[in-house]
């Protein structure tokens, strides 16, 4: 898996990962003799991608601390399927253990949202 450019090491594979699919987009309105169903089918684009890890590198945090920091779009290669996907990172963060080199970080999540999927 990489994000923006930085490979994840096998060992730093996310534990828990939000499966990149289209999700059903519908709205119900009220009207005053019955209801009106709103339906936009299949929707990839706006889809919310948590991703967590139990922990990691401080060094690999603060890698992927840039991006988020940077704000911009980047490549999520999902390592799912071969889908590769444009994101935004808009939520990252982690709890730094206090060992006696600052080496790792716990509970690390980071929240993407599929803006597109890359096809080549």
């Amino acid at each position: 898996m990489t994000i923006g450019g930085i490979l994840l090491p096998e060992a730093y594979t996310p534990l828990d990962c939000t499966k990149p699919r289209a999700t059903r987009t519908t709205a119900v309105v009220s009207t005053y003799g019955g209801a009106s169903v709103f339906d936009w089918g299949s929707i990839l684009a706006g889809k919310e991608i948590k991703l967590t890890w139990k922990s990691m590198t401080v060094a690999l945090f603060e890698a992927l601390d840039a991006l988020y920091q940077a704000g911009n779009v980047v490549v999520w290669d999902s390592g799912i399927g071969g889908k590769v996907y444009h994101v935004k990172i808009t939520a990252f963060d982690g709890s730094l253990l206090f060992d006696k080199n600052n080496e790792y970080m716990l509970n690390v999540a980071m929240t993407l949202i599929i803006l597109d999927e890359v096809v080549t």
